[in-house]
Formats: structure tokens, sequence, C-alpha cells
């Protein structure tokens, strides 16, 4: 006979008092669920009993202001009903370093965290993402009734950066008055004063710290303790490289890059060269070696008329002339300053000669130092390049006046985003603040390190 089931027969099988009973499982797993949560909240206030924030930390905080990670509220001030602020506050930010706003002609001056995002650990605070700088440049405002000089609409360098100023004009030239071809100096087997030479871009360029000894130069090498480069005027001091004696090329100098080939020799009688500088020191020191010479040879004042050097259809000259020891020094000394004025000095530097003034004018240098004076650029880090690299005009040019930079598209050869390309945002050539007119500040900060013996040196206000 076959089994009934029936659903009472069934029901009849289930044990109503199984969840009453005690099973290990769900009441290891009911403390759990009570202590865990309970242990987080006595954890969380032994941390504030403490005044210890760094549980609520997102991140590990940045080299320059790891001193301060346990020292939340030096930059986060508590508010009001809230534990801390979102975002550090611009005052404190202020209270240990105060820079200047950017432009004084600036619609608004963003907050320091929105460029300077800290938290991100062993980043950089200055390395900003390209959106920190677009929020003014993308769409430059100034203040009402202000102006600006500047490119309104920058997104970042590899889309709409515009050509460096020098090279927007119609016409760009190099300002320099010095005539210096650099296609000759190039060349192979050049005549130099021990033979034919090879020159190298560094035979003249350098930067003010280097310490090699110039070949082809009179000047000694640079000693260590030698003054550097400083900003040139108008230019901002933070824009230099860490080391500003590396970071740009010095002017070239007469005694260390040209004396040794040029000679600045002005008469057969001396082995001495006149010394380069003003025509003024030229004229005197001319004038006191041919003093000093006739006085030595007082024989020389009785001329002989040279009888190669007569023209034809010219009267010969008196057999012999006696002159005075100031008429030989005139005499002599004009025919010095002829040859140093018109062919010497004239072949590299540009001379104004005006009738009756007594010496020539000889005009500025006009070196250019800083080529970008809004950017920074550091020779230093790109010294492992050859100089025709970025300069592949040097070797041909033969006008001084030929701007021998390397224009944007040169830069962005290497600078452009991508993992096989170098860093291409924004503060890697600009900066923001100008850190050579920061603003004065009273330090009040003390490590935490050192609180317990500096308890007694910290002044307190008056009535405590």
């Amino acid at each position: 006979m076959p089994r009934v089931r029936t659903t009472k027969a069934l029901a009849q099988r289930i044990d109503l008092n199984y969840f009453k009973r005690p099973i290990p499982l769900r009441r290891w797993r009911f403390w759990l669920c009570l202590l865990i949560p309970l242990g987080c909240f006595l954890w969380i206030g032994w941390k504030l009993a403490g005044r210890d924030f760094q549980p609520y930390s997102s991140g590990p905080l940045s080299a320059g202001h790891v001193l301060l990670t346990r020292d939340c509220t030096t930059c986060h001030v508590p508010e009001k009903n809230a534990v801390f602020t979102e975002h550090a506050s611009d005052q404190a930010c202020k209270n240990c370093h105060d820079g200047p706003i950017h432009q004084l002609a600036q619609a608004r001056e963003p907050e320091c965290g929105s460029c300077h995002v800290e938290h991100r650990g062993g980043a950089r605070l200055i390395a900003t993402s390209n959106q920190s700088c677009a929020q003014c440049h993308a769409n430059l405002e100034t203040k009402p009734g202000s102006s600006t000089k500047y490119i309104k609409t920058i997104s970042s360098f590899n889309t709409d950066h515009p050509e460096m100023a020098v090279f927007r004009g119609a016409n760009p030239r190099d300002p320099v008055t010095i005539r210096v071809n650099h296609f000759v100096h190039m060349k192979k087997n050049l005549l130099g004063p021990h033979g034919s030479v090879q020159l190298e871009c560094k035979d003249c360029h350098r930067q003010p710290a280097s310490r090699e000894p110039w070949l082809f130069g009179s000047a000694e090498a640079l000693p260590v303790s030698a003054p550097v480069a400083t900003p040139a005027a108008g230019m901002k001091a933070d824009l230099y490289a860490p080391d500003p004696g590396l970071a740009l090329m010095s002017m070239p100098k007469f005694a260390e890059s040209c004396s040794a080939c040029h000679l600045l020799q002005f008469d057969k009688r001396f082995s001495e060269q006149v010394p380069h500088d003003k025509p003024d020191v030229v004229h005197a020191f001319v004038v006191k070696k041919f003093e000093a010479y006739i006085a030595a040879h007082p024989a020389e004042l009785r001329e002989q008329p040279e009888e190669e050097r007569r023209l034809p259809n010219r009267p010969a000259p008196p057999a012999a002339r006696v002159v005075t020891p100031a008429q030989w020094v005139a005499e002599r000394t004009k025919e010095a300053e002829t040859l140093l004025w018109g062919k010497t000095c004239r072949q590299c530097h540009s001379i104004t000669i005006t009738e009756g003034a007594p010496l020539p004018k000889v005009a500025d240098a006009n070196y250019t130092l800083h080529w970008l004076p809004h950017a920074r650029f550091d020779h230093d880090a790109h010294r492992g390049f050859a100089c025709a690299s970025c300069h592949p005009n040097a070797l041909t040019s033969q006008d001084s006046a030929e701007l021998l930079l390397p224009k944007l598209a040169t830069c962005k050869d290497c600078h452009a985003p991508g993992p096989s390309h170098v860093e291409a945002r924004c503060f890697e050539c600009h900066a923001y603040h100008d850190w050579s007119k920061r603003k004065g500040i009273t330090p009040t900060f003390v490590p935490r390190a050192l609180r317990a013996q500096a308890v007694d040196l910290i002044p307190k206000p008056a009535g405590q």
C-alpha cells in the first residue's frame, strides 16, 4: 500500500525550537557584531581625546609637510559643529609662507588648495595639474579697467600654447652689437694659437659656475667661490633653477674665450697688448707705454725717413726731423689708435668715430642673458644633450643678429604627454608666486619632537 504524505505530517517534522537553542556560531556572531563597532568607537574616542587626528587623514603628506602628519589642526582649523574644515584654509597656508598674488590685474585669486593638493604621498606640491592653471588661463580675465598683454586662451603646452614671444614679431632679431660669425668659428682646421683647432660650443658658452679651464683665453678658471649670475632686472627670482650658476649661459668674455686668437697688439715696439676695456682706458695705456718707451730711447726723437714708404709724385721729406717727446708720443698714439679703432676693435665691435671727438664711441654689447623672462629654463638639466640638437642653426649662422634659440616645436619633441616623454605640464616652465616679494611672517609652529624642551621658550601673550 503506497505511503501517504500530507503537509500536516511534514510540518510535524520541523523543530519549532531550533532558533531558540544556543548555537556557538550564532553566539560568536552576535558578540562580534556588538564588540567590533564598540571597539571602533572607543578607538576613535581615544584618538580624539589624545588630539591625534591621523585616522581621519586621506593619505600621507608631502615631504615638505611630513612633520605636520600628527598636527592636523595646523592646517585644518576646526569649525563649529565640525571636526575639521573640508580643505586647509588659505590663512593656514599663509601662516608659514605668504607669497604675493600672481598679477595685480588678475580678476580672482584661486585658493591655495585648488592648485596645491596635499595627502598624495611624495608628490611635489609644485607639480600642479594643467587644470589648475587653465581655471584662469583658459579664459583669462582681468579686473574692471585693467588689461593684459598676455595670450588669453591657453589650456596646455601641447594644445594651444603660443610660440615663444621672441619669435612672434615679423622679423625677430638678436639686438646684440658684437659681430660673431658662428660658421667661421665652427669650421674644421681653424687656425688657432698653436696650430689647427676644432672649436666647441663650450669654448665660448658656459654656465657661470663652470670651473673648466678656458682653452683659448688668458683668464684663469673661475674659483669655486666666484660670484654667479644674479637675476636680471625685472626677472622673477623664483624662476631660477636651484643653482643659478648652472641655469643660464653667461656672456662670453674676451679674456676667457677670444684673447688667445684675437690679439690686441698696437705697435711693433711692444709685446704687450692693450687691455680689452673702454676707449679711455685703452688710450691711457697706449700713451703711458709710448711715454715710457721714448724716455728710455731718446735717440728716436730724431726721425729718419723710410725710403721704402715714399710715395711717387710726393715731395721728398726732409733728410731728418727732430721732434719733442710730446710730439713723438702724440704721433705714435694716433697711428696706434688708427689701427685699433679702424681695424682691430671694429672687427667685433660697433664703433662710431666722430670728427673732432678725442675718442670713438663703442656701442654697448647689448647681450640678452635671459630670453624667456616669464619662464624657467635650466641648461644644467639638459647637459646630456648636444648643443646643436636644440641650436642647429649655430653651426651655419653667419649673422650675429640671427636668433639661434630653439622654437616651441623643438621643445615639444621631448616635452609631451605619455610615458616616453618628459614632463610637459605648465609648472615645468612657469611659476605662480614671485617669492622675491614674499611677505614677512611671525613663526609660531614648534615641531612635536621639540615641544617638550621649547615650551618655556615660546613667548606667551600678555596676562598669561
